[in-house]
């Protein structure tokens, strides 16, 4: 399998047509490392670029595209200022007239400015596939056509987002196979970790976890550390792990409650998680209270005969990071004073979330079922 090595020699073999800008003010060796920087930052393989922007500085300390590479990948939020403060420590008078139109588009932070310019910037530059390549907007899927249409050898990232048209119905129907096609098309100007990942996405938007999760695996392999595909490979394996992660929220219910009942300490703090404040809401419907190592210590007012949990229904957020497990709680209890047996029936619900350390509580909250009983109101 392909890795992705920022190393300037390895990467002049592979990037001889990767030309973005046409005319640059790097040296030659440069120009090559920093177009193909150009190329990464198209594919969203914003690491790679980052790598590769910097060799060329190595190459060259005064090549402009590189520069520029490093402040487009650079926070768009003024208020950070990562990408003005990098445009400022660059000499302007410097670079070559694509290089310099570039830079301007760069400080335009008014999203209609920078459209109207870019306008302007391709009707001089017709010939350059970066200022071009500016002009694309998901907004217009049809632009990414266009694009391809005008610069068919640069146009990996044009064909993922086109992809992405046909996943999303932009142009008409929704047609998965055209979609994995031009991610096929992308991949082969491109071989890179992006068309991997969008594979991966397009797999799930249909259900099949299975290949998605094989896809996103060598999204990651291209460079493992810090690997920004390794999040969607997560999501994609819980998915595919859904009715094993439900059985083990609801076997987590019914030990968590059976220690809870009997003050078992040991077994319950299993469960809890040292940055979770976990709260909780009785069936004698009193105010929610933060549940701690305390309450399992109290001396309770009554012995429970019976207490059973069923009718689970487990459910997930998307990111398969926190869920919601409902029940039903059957039971007997017998007051310690009055020796009087009460029947108690309740619906309950939990709210557990998935850390690193497992499946912790958060949650949980019961009330008594339409004209049944809870727990009694006593001090």
């Amino acid at each position: 399998m392909k890795k992705i090595l920022i190393i300037p020699t390895l990467l002049i073999v592979a990037v001889v047509n990767a030309q973005w800008i046409q005319n640059s003010s790097c040296d030659k060796k440069a120009n090559i490392v920093a177009n193909q920087a150009i190329e990464y930052m198209a594919n969203l393989e914003y690491l790679p670029a980052l790598g590769a922007a910097n060799s060329a500085l190595l190459l060259d300390e005064n090549c402009g595209c590189a520069k520029l590479t490093l402040a487009a990948i650079s926070s768009q939020n003024p208020k950070w200022g990562s990408r003005i403060q990098k445009l400022d420590e660059i000499d302007s008078s410097k670079l070559t007239p694509e290089e310099k139109a570039w830079y301007d588009y760069l400080r335009i932070v008014d999203n209609v400015k920078r459209s109207d310019f870019q306008i302007t910037l391709q009707n001089k530059f017709s010939k350059s596939p970066l200022i071009n390549y500016l002009g694309t907007s998901v907004n217009d899927f049809n632009s990414y056509k266009l694009f391809a249409e005008k610069f068919p050898t640069y146009s990996s990232s044009a064909y993922n987002m086109i992809s992405y048209g046909y996943m999303m119905g932009a142009f008409g129907e929704i047609n998965m196979n055209e979609a994995k096609k031009y991610i096929e098309m992308s991949k082969n100007i491109h071989y890179g970790p992006n068309s991997f990942d969008s594979m991966g996405e397009h797999y799930a938007s249909v259900g099949d976890y299975e290949k998605a999760f094989e896809s996103q695996l060598t999204a990651i392999d291209f460079a493992t550390f810090a690997s920004p595909y390794r999040k969607n490979a997560q999501l994609y394996s819980a998915k595919m792990s859904k009715d094993k992660i439900t059985q083990t929220i609801m076997d987590n219910q019914k030990v968590m409650q059976s220690a809870i009942l009997n003050g078992d300490y040991e077994s319950y703090k299993e469960f809890e998680h040292p940055e979770i404040v976990v709260t909780t809401g009785d069936s004698n419907l009193n105010p929610f209270y933060v549940f701690t190592k305390d309450n399992l210590n109290e001396d309770a007012p009554m012995t429970w005969n019976a207490f059973d949990l069923s009718n689970f229904e487990v459910y997930f957020s998307p990111d398969m990071k926190s869920s919601v497990i409902t029940f039903d709680a059957d039971g007997s209890f017998t007051m310690i004073d009055s020796k009087i047996k009460f029947d108690y029936s309740t619906r309950g619900s939990a709210t557990w979330v998935s850390t690193t350390e497992g499946w912790k509580i958060l949650h949980s909250s019961y009330a008594p079922r339409k004209g049944k009983n809870g727990l009694p109101d006593v001090d």
